[in-house]
């Protein structure tokens, strides 16, 4: 039996009373049904735009060719596959919210198009079918297939094989679609964590993340970083701004889980919670890779332990040479170019720095600690 926590008291029938009101109160705010229809149901509704895919909610389709292929090797096999979810709009049309790797494997390779535009679904889709390992595969001449080469039964078989729908209703509360969106990718998720506020956060306030995909563009910040093709496609870079907002203006109030924390602080600017001044901020972002990048080109965020840039990217790096500047924009304008490069470079190897990164160093104190003296080194330059 877990125990209380010191500041805990044991929990009455009364408060069990009320969390039952609480949780009546919040499941009204979900009205959803269960549908079941075929695949080919769904490829007609997609050519007809009753069903959109809206690749914000799940920006690349990354599925391999081999998943692709066992995939719809398991529907012709008739195995159990899980439901997709999809929301009603005013006008009852169907947006998909999560289910796109699944779907675009078979509206992919069945070339599903839209009537209008003859736009393809899955316009990245492999032309053949293709196991990396035909091991463990039950239909191994899949091999090489397209759609059109399979044999009529094969073909109806995959167009007539159901999946359960589960629809968010209009008159769900809200923006409860990115919720169910997000709680569905959260906790050993497959998408990164910029990608769910990415899909979450555009439909709330596209305007909001049309200014950060701006921010994002930036030449200067562009060529400070060094990223893998993986976090390119992943929304790393787009992360990293997210971050610099979130812990310029509010790291004092960081606990210990730097992902929830951004995503609480973007919520609350979006919202007006917050006070957010989007031409302030762009202007200082500007202004503040504009200096890293003259100083330090792509060696920006690299650790300096023995004096030269080595290694790869550091978070810890970024957060202390960029906050700290931006903190001190007009000092750092003001000094020259050299002379700020050195401040940067002290920061990096100085001990008030170097101990509060590494292993444990998210925690409220050392998050503290590293930006203050950063804050600190880069206005006082010891």
């Amino acid at each position: 039996m877990m125990a209380l926590k010191p500041d805990q008291e044991a929990k009455s029938p009364e408060d069990a009373k009320l969390l039952d009101e609480q949780i009546d109160v919040q499941r009204n705010n979900l009205r959803t049904d269960k549908i079941d229809l075929s695949y080919g149901e769904l490829a007609s509704m997609f050519e007809k735009e009753e069903l959109v895919i809206n690749p914000e909610y799940q920006r690349l389709f990354r599925w391999s060719e081999h998943q692709i292929t066992g995939f719809i090797e398991s529907l012709l096999l008739g195995f159990p596959v899980p439901a997709i979810f999809v929301a009603e709009t005013e006008d009852g049309v169907w947006e998909l919210v999560d289910g796109l790797q699944r779907v675009s494997s078979v509206f992919g390779f069945m070339k599903v198009k839209r009537f209008r535009d003859n736009a393809l679904a899955a316009p990245n889709a492999p032309e053949r079918l293709g196991f990396s390992s035909k091991k463990g595969s039950r239909l191994p001449l899949l091999e090489g297939f397209t759609f059109e080469e399979l044999s009529m039964r094969s073909k109806l078989t995959l167009k007539r094989t159901y999946c359960r729908v589960e629809v968010i209703r209009v008159g769900s509360a809200a923006n409860m679609k990115y919720e169910v969106f997000e709680r569905l990718n959260t906790g050993g998720s497959q998408l990164e964590p910029q990608e769910i506020r990415n899909a979450i956060f555009r439909a709330v306030n596209p305007d909001f993340v049309a200014f950060t995909d701006q921010l994002t563009e930036c030449r200067d910040f562009q060529d400070s970083l060094i990223l893998s093709e993986y976090q390119k496609q992943s929304m790393y870079d787009k992360g990293l701004v997210f971050r610099f907002l979130t812990l310029k203006n509010n790291y004092k109030n960081f606990d210990h889980d730097v992902e929830p924390f951004i995503t609480s602080y973007i919520k609350s600017a979006i919202s007006g919670e917050a006070d957010f001044d989007k031409s302030k901020e762009e202007n200082i972002f500007y202004r503040t890779f504009k200096l890293i990048s003259n100083a330090f080109g792509e060696n920006a965020f690299k650790h300096e332990k023995t004096g030269t840039p080595k290694g790869a990217f550091s978070v810890y790096v970024f957060d202390a040479i960029s906050i700290g500047i931006a903190t001190n924009i007009d000092e750092a304008e003001a000094i020259p170019p050299e002379e700020l490069k050195r401040r940067c470079s002290l920061l990096k190897c100085t001990p008030d720095f170097l101990e509060n990164t590494g292993s444990g160093a998210n925690t409220r104190e050392k998050m503290a600690a590293r930006l203050d003296t950063a804050i600190r080194i880069i206005a006082q330059g010891a």
